[in-house]
């Protein structure tokens, strides 16, 4: 099974590893949303005012099926904590961000068997 290797947000500006998380079973859909403004004027037209803020991230749901309970552990430890992390996938692209919430699906009658559904938020550094 691949892996993305995951840090920590340390003081400084600085990240140390937290070891691995195994890569989401669904793709991934990532957004940048503008934070573009349009004005009715007057006369009917439009204008349109860009503020210092230019976009946004939006969330990212990822899927693990059959994840472990160390797996698990580690999420709501990052939930919890409100660790900024920053997740480096297989082709070296850096999602930084904060996990903010885990959806936890439980095949009753197999034990400790959990598919988990994860949102992710994006900063913008």
């Amino acid at each position: 099974m691949s892996t993305w290797n995951i840090s920590l947000w340390q003081s400084g500006n600085v990240y140390t590893s937290d070891g691995e998380v195994p890569i989401p079973n669904q793709d991934l859909e990532t957004k940048r949303i503008s934070n573009l403004q349009i004005i009715k004027l007057a006369n009917g037209s439009e204008a349109f005012v860009q503020p210092e803020t230019k976009y946004y991230k939006d969330t990212i749901t990822m899927f693990f099926a059959s994840t472990t309970s160390a797996f698990r552990t580690k999420i709501e430890t990052y939930i919890s904590n409100g660790d900024k992390v920053k997740i480096t996938t297989t082709d070296s692209q850096n999602l930084i961000g904060y996990f903010i919430d885990m959806n936890r699906v439980w095949f009753a009658g197999l034990v400790d068997t959990f598919d988990v559904a994860v949102t992710f938020k994006e900063t913008l550094s």
